[in-house]
């Protein structure tokens, strides 16, 4: 069987919610028109990227 193509640049993760969590993170990506895994992705990524590295913080 083969791989999905973005295989090689993507990684997956488990995350575990409460039930009412997870109604309203699917009623929240439903108002937006998107989906659970593309929100995640960005919150994820938009967080990162504001947030200033462990190592130059600890530094100062």
């Amino acid at each position: 069987m083969a791989l999905p193509a973005d295989t090689d640049t993507s990684r997956t993760i488990i995350v575990r919610l409460k039930i009412d969590t997870h109604k309203a993170l699917r009623v929240r990506v439903a108002e937006e028109d998107t989906s659970i895994q593309k929100w995640v992705e960005a919150l994820i990524e938009h967080e990162l990227e504001q947030r200033p590295k462990a190592g130059r913080a600890a530094k100062k």
